[in-house]
């Protein structure tokens, strides 16, 4: 444990020192803000668009359920790609500078070498979540009313597991790959394939963000159970298969 507790603060310290925690941070944030001002005002421009071209247009007052849809939206696009790119290379980038020869002939398992990285990561992604959520959250009831506090919560847990996943299969990519290049391939390779999953079964970890949604603007829809445990067993085996990995490479 204690080497665990000194892997991981190294990798929280090299995540400050290359200001991937201010990325995150300032995009999941700023995307929580902008999630409801978008539903606000988009409305109201193509209407003016319209009477530009005296086309009328009528649309619907925005409602709370604008905003949400907005806030899923923006979080699972810009969250995913944030995710994969933040991740795929932080294993093979380690062996391509050579930091690797000097971390493996010391006492450090190589599950704990990984886990210390996802953890890190994982941590990083809660931290910038929580506060686009709470931007978003508080910019909601301002310019609408309060969603479903219960679902709301829920929607962000969600989005957060399925984030883990995808994280966890780039960290997948990157001890399988030999290059920054292959590794970069791979994981948006597996990142196509769960979105294309999602589109052809309910089991796939796309649809807890549905559910998720689904229990955020107060609708009626399936629980998404089986769904659910395929997301956390495809992650605790990307980490397995990440450790798996390394142990099977030679590092030099």
């Amino acid at each position: 444990m204690r080497v665990f507790r000194v892997q991981l603060r190294k990798e929280l310290l090299e995540l400050w020192r290359t200001r991937k925690v201010l990325i995150v941070v300032v995009v999941l944030v700023a995307f929580g803000l902008m999630s409801p001002l978008f539903a606000k005002l988009t409305p109201e421009l193509l209407k003016s668009m319209g009477d530009q071209q005296n086309i009328q247009i009528i649309i619907t007052e925005p409602t709370t359920k604008d905003a949400t849809d907005q806030f899923v939206k923006n979080t699972t696009q810009f969250g995913l790609l944030l995710g994969v790119l933040m991740s795929f290379g932080t294993i093979v980038g380690e062996r391509e500078r050579g930091q690797a020869t000097l971390i493996f002939p010391h006492p450090l398992p190589r599950e704990t070498f990984v886990l210390a990285k996802f953890a890190a990561l994982a941590i990083l992604f809660g931290l910038g979540l929580l506060l686009g959520a709470l931007a978003d959250f508080l910019y909601t009831v301002l310019l609408f009313e309060a969603p479903p506090i219960g679902g709301f919560v829920a929607l962000v847990a969600f989005i957060y597991l399925w984030l883990l996943c995808l994280i966890a299969l780039s960290l997948l990519a990157s001890a399988l790959g030999r290059s920054m290049t292959s590794a970069g391939g791979l994981a948006f390779a597996f990142l196509l394939v769960v979105l294309v999953a999602s589109s052809l079964t309910r089991y796939a970890p796309g649809k807890i963000t549905d559910w998720g949604h689904t229990l955020a603007v107060g609708a009626n829809g399936p629980a998404q159970w089986g769904a659910l445990i395929i997301t956390l067993a495809l992650t605790a085996l990307a980490v397995g298969g990440s450790a798996y990995a390394l142990r099977k490479q030679e590092i030099d």
